[in-house]
């Protein structure tokens, strides 16, 4: 085993605030003493995966303190995956390498830095890095929890090209590589070829002061190999393990030098990604001994460097491969996990001085450096990862997996957070559907079955094609952003009974939605893979034309025959407009503006000729062919508009076809529906207006579960993300005239879900959710959109747990009634009056 996994047991404190208490998330997110904003809610709190005793499984506590930082060069992270390590179980099963019980493992992490260090440093708040945790002996820095403490300096910033979940697979194999090879057997980066430069990490090291060196290591460091030993471009380095993680890096490393390599391993298996890499040959691992000849004839007995990453039996092999003549150099081997206990003489024998990276600054931050501009430069090819499902409780299973070698040449990486989820490539260990799996996936006969009653409640749901999930909080979510899980997403919702999906509009990062697919291109993309899912794709007046917009849904239109429908976002974001060059507007005028805007798509889609004269918009004489799909009731792509001011409404009565309305009390949702059919009634379009309203569900088997979830949710917020999205709805809330704009009267709380969904109260066990649904049906509501923490299970789990129920209950007369659905399940949504 590597040294630092040899050390003696020492005792470990759990991390508090001093006053033995843990400290609050705003508190490490904002660096001050502010009051929680969820005072009511329990104190938010990390998930951690503790071992409590050799031979066991680890174990899920959702109670864990969130560690503190105490020095000026570390940074606290929120991990959002974690790689896993042979010693994740090798430790547990064979007790060794845990200093105390209960104990946090985990090795390699990618996560997103929350608090920064108080020095100047390369890694800034925000960032998205990754890296190895070689100081095992202190538990704030272990992998198997939300949050960990680590240094600027032992870090590297994954680049916009790299999964994060890949980040994930390469700090520990990398930094294991490098130490191997740059200080035991004194391999010279400075002195690479075909990319950046890099360090000279054994004379970095001897130019220190021995008393910067820990202890146990100096030995290694500075009576290691000898400067006149050190290895040549042209000489040969072999690997035993080379397929490995460590074993592969070190291929790739040693190739950059100059040097050429002879790769041990399974050869059908792993022969050509080693190849790929770079191996000048191959020898089968099957006949030890044969390997070891093979290595001498072809080396012509000049071999003086190698490496075994499996074992001693290994290592003492691949020892008997070395020169044997008198009065040379001396040899040098390098065991990860274990050297020969017989040992030859005129072989010097290294263990990695893993130690040095996180105790010598300058060496962490030179490795770390040097690892960025590797893979920016594609200098570098990290390890393929299989992702293992289930966040911190999938980890036992995953180990299992690992322990039994049931994945090859690949590194198993768990995603936690949100961030995990958004790789658009991501796959699983289980790779592939089956082809009943993908049958019903295909079998749309259950929910034509589900939606044959002409006087249904409608469904929809978020299309979560930016990244962050549908919550601003820490939390974990299982959804992802990107087009090829969208695409099953989209399969499974129609296939359980969904009717509509909306896709999100954003030109820029902001409140956790750092990557954005645009959401025209998108709904078309995802109409081609459904049959009856209707896509309403946003539209924003502004950046769009409406002769642009109008020619593009038409096109679609037909292409999809006649699935397309637009939801026109009048905006909320100023920074949206006047990064990319468009005026910003006064609340009123934006609503204006999209009046005019839906008015000039109505005549654009249905005049042969089109005319206007706006104060935003004029056409003359314009026609558009081929126009959109008309059938009866349904003249041209539905029009989606929303928002809770005056001026909505009142765009709503005139030229919309339906209104989308935020979360709100049984008095606010009243107060809307009555209005907006009123102000319909007196532009003569009585009853032509629509209702939809969002709803964040959270259905569980038991109400006090659900109501956990959302407490987590809360108690997790990014409270920075979420204050900020409330500074900027100001213009589209508060600032109207009467205060009756979106996000008016929302609390912290509340805007952690996008639009109030919280308000909408679908949060309790599926028959709650399904008699809240027809309350809202009884309101009038025609469409409910919704919205989950973990898209991979919950659109399936809605359709086939609430979306029944809501059906059969309908087909009894249920959702029809208003004053005995507020009878029954009314005072869940009543406002609550403030006691005098």
């Amino acid at each position: 085993m590597p040294s630092f996994l040899r050390e003696e047991k020492v005792n470990a404190k759990p991390q508090t605030n001093g006053d033995g208490k843990a400290p609050k998330t705003t508190d490490l997110l904002n660096g001050d003493d502010a009051d929680d904003a969820f005072h009511h809610l329990s104190q938010p709190q990390q998930d951690i995966l503790q071992l409590h005793g050799p031979r066991q499984k680890y174990r899920l506590e959702k109670a864990g303190e969130i560690p503190e930082i105490q020095s000026d060069r570390e940074i606290l992270v929120q991990v959002v995956a974690i790689g896993l390590n042979p010693v994740d179980w090798k430790g547990p099963d064979y007790d060794f390498g845990l200093p105390s019980f209960p104990w946090v493992n985990g090795r390699d992490f990618a996560g997103i830095v929350v608090k920064t260090s108080k020095e100047s440093s390369r890694v800034k708040a925000g960032d998205v890095v990754f890296g190895p945790s070689t100081d095992y002996r202190d538990v704030r820095k272990a992998a198997y929890q939300e949050y960990l403490v680590t240094t600027d300096f032992n870090v590297a910033r994954v680049p916009a090209e790299l999964l994060v979940n890949t980040g994930a697979a390469i700090g520990v194999a990398f930094v294991s590589a490098l130490l191997a090879l740059g200080v035991s057997l004194g391999f010279n980066y400075a002195n690479i070829t075909g990319t950046s430069e890099g360090p000279d990490l054994l004379s970095l090291l001897r130019n220190l002061n021995q008393d910067e060196i820990p202890e146990d290591v100096r030995e290694e460091c500075f009576d290691g190999i000898k400067d006149a030993e050190r290895p040549q471009k042209g000489d040969w380095f072999a690997i035993w393990g080379a397929s490995s993680s460590t074993g592969s890096m070190a291929l790739q490393l040693a190739k950059l030098t100059g040097l050429r390599v002879v790769c041990v391993a399974d050869v059908v298996k792993h022969g050509s990604r080693l190849i790929d890499l770079g191996a000048d040959v191959l020898v089968d691992r099957q006949d030890p001994s044969r390997a070891v000849e093979i290595i001498r004839s072809v080396t012509k007995g000049k071999l003086r460097f190698a490496l075994d990453t499996v074992g001693k039996e290994t290592a003492t092999q691949l020892q008997q491969s070395f020169q044997r003549s008198k009065g040379d150099k001396e040899a040098h081997l390098v065991g990860l996990t274990g050297l020969p206990k017989v040992r030859l003489p005129g072989v010097k024998y290294h263990s990695v001085p893993i130690k040095v990276f996180h105790s010598v600054p300058s060496l962490g931050e030179s490795a770390m450096r040097w690892l960025e501009q590797l893979l920016v430069t594609k200098g570098l090819k990290p390890p393929n990862v299989a992702l293992a499902d289930g966040g911190l409780e999938g980890i036992n299973e995953a180990l299992d997996k690992l322990r039994n070698g049931t994945v090859s040449a690949k590194r198993i990486v768990v995603p936690i957070g949100s961030k995990s989820n958004t790789e658009s490539n991501r796959h699983s260990m289980t790779e592939g559907t089956t082809q009943e799996a993908k049958g019903k996936s295909d079998n749309l006969d259950y929910a034509d079955k589900l939606n044959a009653d002409p006087s249904r409640i409608k469904f929809a749901y978020w299309v979560p094609n930016v990244s962050g999930g549908l919550v601003i909080s820490k939390i974990e979510q299982r959804t992802g952003w990107s087009f090829e899980q969208n695409v099953e997403y989209a399969k499974m919702a129609e296939r359980v009974g969904f009717e509509y999906a909306l896709t999100q509009i954003r030109f820029m990062a902001g409140y956790g939605a750092e990557n954005q697919h645009e959401s025209v291109s998108f709904s078309q993309a995802l109409l081609h893979f459904t049959e009856r899912l209707i896509v309403m794709a946003a539209l924003l007046p502004g950046p769009w034309n409406p002769a642009i917009a109008a020619k593009q849904i038409a096109s679609i239109d037909n292409y999809s025959k006649g699935r397309i429908a637009v939801n026109v976002v009048s905006g909320w974001f100023k920074q949206e407009f006047t990064s990319i060059g468009q005026w910003w507007l006064d609340h009123a005028e934006r609503y204006r503006r999209s009046r005019e805007f839906i008015a000039c798509l109505k005549g654009i889609w249905t005049q042969d000729q089109f005319n206007f004269k706006g104060d935003f918009y004029q056409f003359h004489d314009y026609p558009l062919m081929p126009k959109p799909i008309a059938r009866p009731g349904r003249l041209y792509p539905e029009i989606f508009q929303g928002g809770n001011s005056v001026d909505a409404r009142e765009n709503a009565a005139t030229v919309s076809d339906y209104y989308f309305m935020n979360g709100n009390t049984l008095e606010g949702f009243q107060t809307q529906i009555t209005d907006v059919k009123e102000r319909a009634e007196v532009h003569g379009r009585a009853g032509e207006v629509k209702f939809a309203v969002n709803g964040f569900v959270i259905a569980r088997e038991t109400e006090e579960e659900a109501i956990r979830v959302l407490q987590e949710i809360q108690g997790k917020a990014n409270k920075e993300a979420v204050g900020a999205f409330a500074d900027a709805v100001q213009n589209a809330g508060a600032s109207t005239a009467n205060k009756t704009g979106m996000w008016a009267n929302s609390k912290f709380e509340d805007l952690v879900q996008y639009n109030d969904g919280f308000k909408t109260k679908l949060i309790g066990t599926p028959e709650q959710v399904a008699d809240r649904i027809l309350l809202l049906k009884s309101l009038g509501i025609n469409i409910l959109l919704v919205a989950f923490l973990h898209y991979d299970d919950e659109i399936q789990q809605f359709g086939e747990q609430v979306l029944p129920l809501v059906r059969k209950l309908e087909a009894e007369g249920r959702g029809k009634d208003e004053a005995f659905e507020i009878l029954l399940t009314g005072d869940v949504y009543r406002e609550k009056k403030d006691k005098d």
